[in-house]
């Protein structure tokens, strides 16, 4: 099986999220009048990236100091005269050029590195070759997560930006003075970095949060909306706050899931650490029924049963049709009103201080409603960026699963 087609129509992040979901292994090449960009997958991890456009790991090696001149030439010369297909990095490794520690270190910055620069090629086509990697292929033993790539890649671009802007703004308006405080900032290694850093090499580094109005406002194209959940996501993941604590692992695990129970699983695991009890609902056609729950206490009856006759009509005005129509997450106190009392009712009757209800959205409409509170306490919900955007980007999830299903009947009917 293969997938290809046009980067216009189905941009980089998408065709990272169909072959991360569907734990795929093969190749992934780009092509555009510029270069050639090609990705190697193995159960949906990116093992390797390379450019056209970029320099090649063996020169990034030299550049840095780790290996000589000598020891690429000596490796690109038994590379062919072999007619090895084995990666420049392998054979650098077997011939003690370089450790494997090392050398995987580097890789992992080269595909950041690599697919950074692949973001931003909106033209071109694409095509991905199914097949498992082969050993010669297998260079890092722990490939890199897509979602991690997605969002350190938007990250460093928004770096990039951010310093040509100060730089341009230097030159422009800044007197001398500012601009040398402004460029010790940036290179003084002991300076307090804008964004606070990853926990760990392999997290999903911060960057400044967006606009609110940038993650709901207009209507975008698959491609922008899932950029606007990832960097959402990236924007808001940090240090000293439980919801952004959670947001990195949190993602990393939805890349496992290939169906929508266990999708909804994760949601309702992520609000449990925020929230004392929450409800998942499901979105029909004509009204909103209850899928699933955590925390409720009832005095008599099962949760679970209690959650499932829930059934609030799409046509009468309530919090919940409202979130469905608007695609917005609402947090704040609950009005009196008929179907809030109704729901109340059917989860345990006391009446909130604060609730916290978002849509999932997928294929640009709300497919399932997580509600939240902290009955029994009287306490504030406190921040959920964090949850906001694990929610924005398990309903891209749907979408892929949804994709890739498809994909696989079509393939099952030609065969």
């Amino acid at each position: 099986m293969s997938l290809e087609g046009r980067l216009e129509d189905l941009g980089l992040s998408d065709i990272f999220q169909i072959i991360s979901l569907s734990k795929r292994s093969g190749v992934l090449t780009l092509i555009r009048k510029e270069g050639t960009g090609r990705l190697v997958f193995n159960h949906g991890q990116v093992i390797f990236a390379s450019s056209d456009t970029r320099s090649r790991l063996g020169y990034t090696l030299v550049k840095k100091g780790i290996i000589t001149n000598d020891d690429l030439e000596y490796a690109l010369r038994v590379q062919k005269g072999r007619g090895s297909m084995k990666p420049i990095g392998t054979l650098l490794m077997e011939m003690g050029a370089v450790d494997q520690g090392t050398l995987e270190r580097e890789i992992r910055e080269h595909i950041i590195f690599i697919t950074k620069d692949l973001l931003s090629w909106n033209t071109g086509s694409f095509h991905f070759e199914l097949g498992p990697a082969t050993e010669e292929e297998v260079v890092l033993r722990v490939g890199l997560n897509t979602e991690f790539l997605l969002l350190e890649g938007a990250r460093l671009q928004d770096e990039e930006q951010k310093i040509k802007d100060e730089e341009q703004g230097g030159k422009i308006e800044t007197p001398p003075q500012k601009l040398e405080t402004s460029s010790a900032k940036l290179e003084t290694p002991s300076a307090k970095p804008a964004t606070p850093p990853p926990p760990d090499p392999a997290g999903i580094s911060a960057h400044p949060p967006e606009p609110a109005e940038t993650a709901v406002g207009k209507t975008k194209s698959a491609e922008e909306k899932l950029s606007v959940s990832l960097s959402s996501a990236a924007s808001v993941y940090g240090k000293g706050r439980k919801d952004l604590a959670l947001l990195a692992s949190m993602i990393e695990e939805l890349s496992g899931p290939a169906t929508s129970s266990e999708i909804t699983l994760l949601v309702l695991r992520f609000a449990s650490e925020i929230m004392n009890r929450a409800v998942i609902l499901m979105v029909r056609k004509e009204d909103i029924v209850g899928l699933g729950q955590f925390g409720l206490a009832l005095p008599e009856g099962s949760p679970q049963e209690r959650v499932r006759a829930i059934r609030i009509p799409l046509s009468e005005p309530s919090i919940f049709s409202d979130v469905v129509e608007r695609k917005m997450t609402y947090k704040d106190s609950l009005t009196r009103s008929k179907w809030h009392q109704y729901f109340l009712d059917q989860i345990g009757k006391e009446w909130p201080t604060e609730v916290f209800i978002a849509p999932l959205i997928c294929e640009g409409r709300a497919i399932a409603i997580l509600y939240g509170d902290n009955v029994p306490g009287k306490d504030k919900i406190g921040d959920t960026e964090g949850l906001e955007a694990f929610i924005k980007v398990t309903g891209f999830a749907f979408g892929k699963a949804l994709l890739e299903r498809k994909l696989q009947d079509t393939q099952s009917s030609k065969s």
